[in-house]
């Protein structure tokens, strides 16, 4: 009896026996029963429920203007009252940077796929929730930056290059002048943020031109863009109702 309740409990758990011993079927695909068959499956599943999906949200859904906005209202603050330099100046700028670094971190988003909802987890932000039932159309349309990718990227280094080429100049520049010690370092520390801040965009660029299309999934006013190899079977997943069609 122990022996059975045993076996249960690691039935219920997902425990499958092929990973204890699958060495006794290395190199046999014949002959595969069917708990082989129902922890594959299992395992499937699992790795459906939890995707890496890059998904563009709404801006007012993104939570981006909350902390762009008073980083950029401290700033213009902090211009208009101290008329001199100051260690504040540093810690402004470099809270530009660490904006911008969380930006390429809202790639990193990982899709929950639950019974009536989908749930968008970002880095550092809240998680969105989209319940399946308020979705009113889908569309699988063509990837503009995948169309356009050569055009943009020729540009974008030509840009790139002018930017870097204005900092360093404009860097050794400030080296070279007699200027008090902080007012070098803020002036030095905040020159490129022009520069990183293009390169953000670019780098958000890229990594959505590897994609030919994009599953666009409206809810309300609301617009949702999944970046995935496959947006067909990725709407399946989804189990919305609403129509999948090609654009173009």
């Amino acid at each position: 009896m122990t022996g059975i309740f045993a076996e249960r409990v690691r039935k219920i758990m997902g425990w499958c026996p092929q990973k204890d011993f699958g060495f006794m079927q290395a190199g046999d695909t014949k002959h595969r029963t069917g708990m082989y068959d129902f922890c594959a499956g299992y395992g499937d599943t699992q790795k459906k429920r939890w995707e890496k999906v890059l998904v563009d949200v709404p801006v007012l859904d993104s939570g981006m203007i909350r902390i762009f906005l008073p980083v950029m209202i401290a700033g213009f603050t902090l211009m208009i009252i101290v008329n001199h330099y100051s260690i504040l100046d540093i810690f402004i700028v470099l809270a530009y940077y660490l904006a911008l670094l969380l930006v390429v971190l809202q790639n990193r988003t990982t899709v929950e796929l639950l019974h009536g909802t989908i749930i968008i987890h970002r880095p550092f932000l809240r998680s969105i929730v989209i319940q399946k039932n308020e979705i009113t159309n889908t569309q699988v349309i063509k990837n503009l930056s995948h169309i356009k990718r050569w055009i943009i990227r020729l540009v974008a280094l030509i840009v790139l290059v002018f930017l870097a080429t204005l900092n360093i100049n404009a860097i050794h520049i400030n080296i070279e002048q007699s200027l008090p010690m902080l007012v070098t370092i803020v002036n030095i520390f905040s020159m490129p943020l022009m520069t990183v801040w293009f390169a953000v965009h670019i780098y958000n660029f890229e990594i959505r031109t590897h994609y030919k299309a994009a599953l666009h999934v409206a809810i309300n006013k609301r617009q949702f863009m999944f970046y995935v190899d496959n947006p067909d079977e990725f709407s399946v997943m989804l189990q919305h109702t609403g129509e999948d069609t090609l654009d173009g």
